[in-house]
């Protein structure tokens, strides 16, 4: 049974969760995108629809739309994440240090213009001095070897296997020595469960299964995230990156719960 009288009382259940999310009035339901799309599906039952956690869903959104390259999606969700609380500029600021090893700098710096553009903005609204927030430092330097170790070792604990060859500058410096040992084990203001969700968003919508894959893998065998929690994370990622790319994330999924026995459950 509907939850839900009329279309009206659907819409304003709708509206008002945009506003929640948004932190910002409603569109009024102008045409079909809006009406059907927007309010409608987004707001009305995609964000509403529980199991993830309203961090989650921040970050499954940011690195969506980072990925796309979306500039009204980067600067109003951004404003959102901070506005309502759900990040803060220090988590953010962590968050578009990760995507940019995932995606590129040149991608990350949008975000974080937006980020800055926020902070300066949330300061000036509440009347309050920007303070220089509390980030995490880059780690001292060590010898090659010691280096090498730390990364091999920080890739056992987060993907639950060993690392693999490092015969290429890339395996070894910028995969194993910087990606591994240096950003994956940061963990001030991202957990390693915040890092896994950012991950299987930019590696699915930059069309690399292999890593998909490892990720899905290493989040339910590690039981990081449930297999409920990462159908909700496909549900939510799709809205933001299109179906096809939806269904393309939902099978390997399916595969990957499969091998670890995680879909009889």
């Amino acid at each position: 049974m509907s939850e839900w009288n009329s279309r009206e009382e659907r819409q304003a259940d709708a509206r008002a969760e945009y506003e929640r999310i948004m932190t910002t009035p409603s569109p009024d339901p102008m045409g079909a995108f809006i009406e059907s799309g927007v309010i409608g599906f987004v707001f009305g039952e995609m964000w509403r629809r529980g199991v993830l956690t309203a961090r989650d869903r921040r970050l499954i959104t940011l690195s969506c739309v980072g990925a796309a390259g979306a500039t009204t999606p980067i600067e109003t969700h951004v404003w959102a994440a901070l506005n309502s609380g759900d990040l803060t500029y220090a988590e953010f600021d962590e968050f578009v240090l990760h995507f940019a090893t995932q995606l590129g700098w040149p991608k990350a710096s949008d975000l974080n213009l937006h980020g800055m553009m926020s902070a300066f903005r949330l300061a000036e609204e509440r009347e309050e001095e920007l303070e220089a927030h509390d980030f995490e430092l880059w780690v001292g330097p060590v010898d090659d070897e010691v280096r090498r170790e730390r990364g091999e070792a920080a890739y056992r604990s987060i993907q639950g296997e060993p690392s693999p060859s490092a015969p290429t500058a890339f395996r070894g410096r910028s995969y194993l020595d910087f990606l591994y040992g240096e950003i994956w084990t940061r963990d001030q203001h991202l957990t390693r469960r915040d890092r896994r969700i950012v991950s299987i968003c930019c590696a699915g919508a930059a069309g690399v299964d292999e890593e998909v894959s490892e990720h899905l893998r290493a989040a339910l065998s590690m039981e990081e995230l449930t297999y409920e929690e990462l159908q909700e994370l496909v549900v939510h990622y799709a809205v933001y990156l299109g179906w096809p790319l939806g269904r393309r994330l939902d099978d390997l999924l399916i595969a990957e719960a499969g091998e670890t026995g995680e879909d009889a459950r």
